[in-house]
């Protein structure tokens, strides 16, 4: 079967083709299925009366039938090659399981049964029994622990919910906990938004997020990709499947929980303290291109815009609605959403007060006043008028209705004309409330949901979760069009590796001295001051007179790693009778003082950045940029970047700062 394709002069890894009987079975058994209510029991049910078309058994040596469906002793007693075996008996009964899904040669498995790592070392002592496994097999697991799967296309419903209908479409869910997936299927099925794949990963013994995001990166039916995310156990592996998904352009949205648990700290000083594992995580994602959202609400408008496929050419976002109050609130919440409306130029604003009754206001968002609804020649004239304008790229349409729309309506049909008619700007539109409302009072009015026609995107319900996807939306086409625009410049690892191996073989102290430091960023490039150590007075003041003044004076000693806060930094020392005194006055900060470094002042600076590295046990280096000087503790006003890190991320990095404005 042909399932997923590679990227363009790549390989696709047998690894991605081995999950084809698991996520496209031609057949399924479902061990531990009986006539007694049981999530596992609910799964054959799906299985038999969803529409897949592949063989579907039990196993269980109870029973000769079950909902008139065949079920056999064991997985060998099964007469036709079996591509999924679900598997929801005892943790006990598994490792003779397994033996038997080995001679039989199935393709994949999807463990429903617990007790493995989550119920501590023991369970976590067969969970590794599990891995080793399928390491040896090549036989994949989903789980164990997991709720189990579907591909709602085929019809192979492997997940227990009770659902009125499937809906396919091409939203592939991939969720760490598997009551999250009725949380999120029923009502994305409710408002119309089909799924190719959901995914309850569970504890990921054999098959992790990594290798399920890779699958759906290169599958052509999925566009695009939920996550809900306990965990990330493969950094490496999931770094370059997000960067699969990007190269395809195919957006993820990932709800990642953790955000409340201090996390491991490095005892480095200032950038290693103000790092925590969720700020690293929040700069990985971000580098990735990957939406961050904080709830499920939020999950499903975001998951919902990135159905248009038509990225924005630039950042220039617009916004229409019928309601000055309405335009109102969309300013206010924009500020909280991450959302900034364009201002319009002095020829379009003209040219919008031409058309927009005198008791509107020309502004961005624009309010067309109520007459919009029954004009819509005025609507329409505004959407050209918006979609032509320089520097406008996107429109929001919000107006009072929800979810559903009458497809009849004049409104309806303006919306679609302004589609056909600028197809390179998208037109997102957006209910101001949430929730699923009527369209109309009268019963028998006929509504369609817009997920197949306004270019194949939903709604968006409420303002304030519809404004954070449209920022996201924004963010992701930005991301795009940065996209290989611009890479990190890369230094020859050789003069530079070497000069920085001499440094550190030569220093005798586990942690670098200020000097030390510098030579190794002057290796690769990087300017620093020009400093020098000093052991003594007259060497200080040797130094200073010949550097010029005014300099700074530091100590240099091993236990300090806020040198400031304990007297150990002088700035500004005018002479060298100012030299001389210092060095006493800062050498008695600490026992273990070995001199002073002795810096020219850069003068001409108002405003202190640090920037410094620190190494997170999952991602590795990360790179922490911010107000630096009394500001870096007080404020703790910080980005932060993985790299390599291009120009355009350490500008974003900046620009993003709460104290941006002082770089001015």
């Amino acid at each position: 079967m042909t399932a997923v394709q590679p990227i363009a002069g790549q390989p696709l890894g047998s690894s991605l083709r081995k999950l084809d009987p698991m996520l496209r079975p031609r057949s399924a058994v479902v061990v531990g299925a009986s006539p007694n209510p049981s999530f596992v029991s609910s799964i054959f049910k799906n299985l038999l009366r969803n529409g897949f078309t592949g063989n579907v058994a039990a196993v269980n040596p109870r029973y000769e039938s079950i909902l008139e469906a065949p079920c056999y002793p064991s997985v060998q007693d099964v007469p036709w090659p079996i591509d999924l075996a679900v598997v929801g008996v005892s943790w006990r009964l598994v490792p003779d399981l397994l033996s038997q899904c080995e001679q039989k040669r199935v393709g994949a498995l999807v463990m429903i049964t617990s007790g493995y790592a989550e119920t501590g070392e023991a369970g976590a002592a067969r969970q590794r029994e599990l891995t080793a496994w399928s390491e040896r097999t090549g036989i994949p697991i989903c789980g164990p622990n997991c709720l189990g799967l579907a591909h709602m296309p085929s019809g192979m419903m492997a997940l227990p919910s009770s659902l009125p209908r499937l809906v396919p479409g091409n939203l592939g869910l991939i969720l760490q906990s598997g009551m999250m997936a009725p949380s999120l299927i029923g009502p994305l099925f409710a408002r119309n938004i089909g799924i190719t794949f959901a995914i309850t990963s569970g504890n990921e013994a054999s098959v992790d997020l990594a290798d399920y995001i890779s699958y759906l990166a290169a599958d052509d039916e999925t566009q695009v990709i939920g996550c809900f995310a306990e965990q990330i156990k493969s950094p490496t592996a999931f770094i370059n499947a997000c960067e699969e998904a990007a190269e395809r352009r195919k957006p993820i949205v990932m709800l990642k929980i953790g955000r409340s648990v201090a996390s491991q700290r490095s005892a480095m000083a200032h950038t290693g303290s103000l790092v925590g594992s969720d700020d690293v995580i929040d700069a990985a994602l971000r580098k990735l291109g990957v939406c961050r959202v904080r709830g499920v609400d939020e999950m499903f408008e975001a998951l919902a815009i990135f159905h248009n496929r038509r990225l924005p050419r630039s950042d220039g976002l617009a916004a229409i609605s019928v309601s000055g109050g309405a335009a109102g609130l969309l300013s206010d919440l924009a500020l909280d959403c991450g959302v900034r409306f364009t201002p319009l130029t002095d020829q379009t604003a003209a040219e919008l007060k031409q058309v927009v009754p005198e008791f509107g206001n020309v502004g961005n968002p624009l309010d067309v006043t109520g007459q919009g609804v029954f004009q819509t020649d005025l609507l329409e004239r505004s959407l050209d008028l918006l979609a032509t304008a320089r520097g406008i790229d996107a429109i929001v349409y919000a107006r009072s209705f929800q979810a559903w729309m009458d497809a009849d309506t004049p409104v309806f049909r303006t919306l679609e004309r302004s589609i056909d008619q600028h197809p390179e700007v998208p037109l997102i539109p957006m209910s101001l409330a949430g929730g699923h409302f009527m369209a109309s009072n009268a019963a028998d009015t006929p509504v369609k949901l817009p997920v197949d026609r306004l270019d194949g995107m939903p709604f968006l319900q409420g303002a304030e979760y519809g404004l954070k996807a449209v920022g996201a939306f924004m963010r992701y086409a930005a991301f795009q069009r940065a996209r290989g625009r611009e890479r990190a410049a890369r230094v020859s690892p050789g003069e530079a590796a070497s000069n920085s191996l001499r440094v550190l073989e030569a220093s005798n102290t586990p942690r670098l001295s200020a000097v030390e430091g510098s030579a190794i960023l002057g290796a690769y490039g990087i300017p620093c001051v020009e400093e020098a150590f000093a052991a003594t007075p007259e060497e200080a003041q040797a130094f200073a007179n010949r550097i010029g003044f005014p300099v700074a004076i530091k100590v240099e000693a091993p236990s300090l790693a806020h040198k400031a806060k304990a007297g150990g930094v002088a700035l500004g020392v005018a002479s060298a009778d100012e030299v001389k005194a210092t060095f006493g006055t800062v050498m008695r900060t600490a026992e273990d003082a070995r001199g002073v470094i002795v810096q020219r002042m850069v003068q001409d600076s108002q405003v202190e950045i640090i920037v410094g590295m620190s190494r997170d046990p999952q991602f590795g280096p990360v790179v922490a940029c911010g107000l630096g000087g009394v500001f870096v503790e007080t404020l703790r006003d910080v980005q932060l970047l993985l790299p390599p890190v291009t120009a355009e991320e350490a500008r974003g990095a900046l620009a993003h700062l709460r104290g941006a404005s002082l770089l001015d």
